[in-house]
């Protein structure tokens, strides 16, 4: 066994395995095109590598932070969803249209460039959470994989 508070090379091999209820095909609702534009006005960078949609050659995306769309069918305990998404109006929230937060970008979006949304070694929907982050907080010139080199954008 190697010495693992050397510097070394992490390799993960997942196999997840998740029930996923069934739900309604993904169509951009109005709500979430609406609530995207106003996030991407308030934080047009990515929140990883702080890149402009312009620096990083491609659109930023919204991703969902709290519960993804998937999952919208699933039997949710929203209470707990609302201590961590405080902001979000839950007076006005009907459990039965789970969308309506869902879908609202303002409550539970994050903009991320493609590469850290969905690159298969270096997205968010490809890392576990605790090597996906660090890609935010670890200095510029960090070498993180044989794809990336950390840098974070100057504003």
């Amino acid at each position: 066994m190697s010495d693992v508070t050397q510097e070394h090379e992490e390799k993960e091999t997942l196999k997840i395995e998740v029930e996923v209820p069934g739900h309604p095909p993904r169509k951009a609702s109005a709500l979430f095109e609406r609530t995207r534009k106003e996030l991407l006005a308030k934080n047009p960078r990515c929140w990883v590598c702080n890149r402009t949609a312009e620096e990083a050659g491609a659109p930023l995306e919204a991703h969902h932070m709290g519960v993804e769309y998937s999952f919208m069918t699933a039997p949710i305990d929203w209470d707990i969803v609302a201590q961590d998404f405080p902001d979000f109006a839950w007076d006005k929230f009907d459990p039965a249209h789970p969308e309506i937060f869902v879908d609202d970008m303002n409550a539970q979006g994050l903009m991320l460039c493609k590469e850290h949304h969905t690159h298969p070694e270096t997205g968010i929907h490809a890392l576990p959470w605790p090597i996906f982050v660090m890609q935010r907080y670890l200095k510029t010139g960090y070498k993180f994989n044989d794809l990336e080199v950390i840098v974070h954008e100057q504003e």
